[in-house]
Parts: C-alpha cells; structure tokens; sequence
C-alpha cells in the first residue's frame, strides 16, 4: 500500500525538480478586494501614500511564496507595495521610463545588455526603492538571447551593476502567429 504512494511521490519530484532548478520568474496575480488585503498593509499604504489613487490589489504567487500586492497613483507615478499575508513589508516598487534614467547610468545598463543579448528593447523599469532611495533597479526585456527569443527580467543595484537576469515565463498563447 506504501509503496505506489512513495512511487508516485518520487516521480512528482522528478518532474517538478527542473522547474525548481531554472532561472526563471513564474508569476501568478489575482485581483482581491482591499478586504482580502492585510491589516497592516492597508494601514502602511494609509500613512506613508495617503493621497494615493486607484489603488488595486492583487494575491500574487510566485517561487518564493505567496504575497498581497497594491498597485496604485501617487505624485503621478505608478507604485507597486508588495507584502506578506502577515503584513511584512516585502518591496516598494515605482514605474518610470528607461529614458530619464541619469545617462550614465543607462549607458552601463545598455552596455551590459548589448553583451548578452543580439537584439533587446526595455519594456519595463522600475526603481527599487528602500527608505525612500532609490536601492535598485528592475528591467522587463524583450529580447533574442543565444537562440531564445523572449521576456527577461534584469535586475541592477543603483550605480547600474547587473545582479541578476532570469527568463519571464509567458502564459500559454491560444493565438498562432505566422
């Protein structure tokens, strides 16, 4: 009776070792109601972004684990607050564009970047932030890296050091393209 059990447990693990292993970000986020949110997230976000707009929450589920986030408005910039179900403040996060980052920190970025990948574009950047400095950076990239053509996530600390670059893993796609 305990051996197909453990049989089936070993192969569970077999096939869900390489998922463990790769370096890439699987990412799932659901809309909750403010609700759902922590306590201590709502009170957070009610101090420190009390003029806040359009404030949305999700439940995200990543490789780490599961997280609240608020996405919202302030001083006309796109913030994301990510916490932990228990209200632990895990990352904030501000949306801003590649271009007006200080130029020789985005010449460093790109010259990293040319020698990665053949061809890439930033989609996505946003600033790190920790007590209210900027800690680091974010980059979503479309690109062609070796024969992989693809979504990236950079990551870069403030004076423009890359610290880490994983693949974004897509949803599965209904839609054939030619």
């Amino acid at each position: 009776m305990m051996k197909p059990f453990f049989f089936l447990a070993a192969l569970a693990f077999l096939l869900l070792l390489p998922a463990g292993l790769s370096a890439q970000k699987i990412e799932v986020e659901k809309r909750v109601s403010p609700e759902k949110a922590p306590a201590l997230m709502q009170q957070f976000l009610r101090e420190k972004y009390p003029e806040k707009r359009r404030v949305k929450y999700y439940e995200e589920r990543n490789e780490s684990g599961r997280f609240f986030e608020a996405k919202f408005c302030f001083d006309k910039l796109r913030y994301s607050v990510k916490f932990t179900p228990e209200g632990q403040l895990v990352d904030t996060e501000r949306k801003v564009k590649f271009r007006q980052l200080p130029a020789q920190l985005s010449e460093q970025i790109n010259r990293q970047l040319s020698e990665q990948f053949q061809r890439y574009k930033v989609v996505k950047t946003q600033e790190i932030l920790e007590g209210g400095r900027v800690a680091g950076y974010e980059l979503e990239i479309k690109g062609k890296k070796g024969g992989e053509l693809g979504y990236f996530e950079g990551q870069f600390d403030a004076q423009g050091r890359q610290q880490g670059l994983r693949t974004i893993e897509q949803p599965p796609n209904d839609y054939l393209f030619f």
